[in-house]
């Protein structure tokens, strides 16, 4: 069942655009002060520890918020996608960055300087409504996350986390499946949910049992979007 779109959504990739959402004076004024860089796959936009000295946003390809286990280990967090924006956080606190933000395909980025952004925001009251929007969702989504853990099996979560990738970062195989463009590994999976690799393994096996998934040279596709759509809501 599709939820409402008001509805929070506990996915490992939103499209969640509050620049885009600004009204049109106000988001061209923000856009006349950002400018373009790319990003090749595998280099970093910013490291966690660096001081927050722009906002960032997606206008191309995936990055990666990747944090670090407390062994030292990468973990990713959550993958931005186009519209996505970053840094807001760190810019508005005043803090230096906690994660840092790996391209995971080539991607185009806008940036706005941090003192650029702040004579905007308060010129125009629509920025900071924005923000208490975007922030207010942001804590939506992770209660929905943590409902999700406590009320769904981790085969239901990682249904869900395959059909938010098809639908965020698919395109169509020849075949006639979903093609997931972004290298997704178990180790990945298992960061996101907080459980073994072997945990991620035993389940994404059953679900290419069902011929629901499956892997061809090296990307993940989607076969049946259907039935993984009714793993996800029972």
């Amino acid at each position: 069942m599709d939820e409402p779109p008001s509805a929070p959504r506990a996915g490992v990739i939103n499209r969640e655009n509050w620049i885009g959402e600004l009204p049109p004076h106000v988001r061209e004024a923000m856009e006349a002060r950002m400018t373009r860089i790319s990003v090749a796959p595998g280099l970093p936009v910013k490291r966690a520890g660096e001081a927050a000295t722009r906002i960032f946003q997606v206008e191309s390809g995936f990055l990666s918020l990747i944090g670090l286990h407390v062994d030292g280990r990468e973990a990713l967090i959550t993958i931005y996608a186009a519209g996505n924006c970053f840094s807001e956080t760190a810019v508005i606190a005043r803090r230096n960055h906690n994660h840092t933000t790996i391209a995971l395909t080539p991607a185009v980025l806008r940036q706005i300087e941090r003192d650029d952004f702040w004579e905007l925001y308060h010129r125009f009251p629509e920025i900071p409504e924005a923000l208490c929007r975007k922030f207010a969702q942001a804590i939506s989504r992770q209660m929905a996350s943590r409902e999700q853990r406590a009320t769904q099996r981790l085969g239901q979560r990682i249904a869900t986390m395959f059909a938010n990738l098809a639908e965020h970062a698919g395109e169509q195989d020849d075949d006639g499946g979903t093609r997931i463009t972004l290298p997704i590994t178990h180790s990945n999976i298992a960061d996101i949910f907080d459980v073994t690799r072997q945990s991620v393994h035993r389940e994404v096996s059953h679900l290419k049992q069902l011929q629901i998934v499956e892997k061809r040279h090296g990307a993940w596709v989607v076969i049946d979007r259907d039935r993984l759509r009714q793993i996800c809501t029972y």
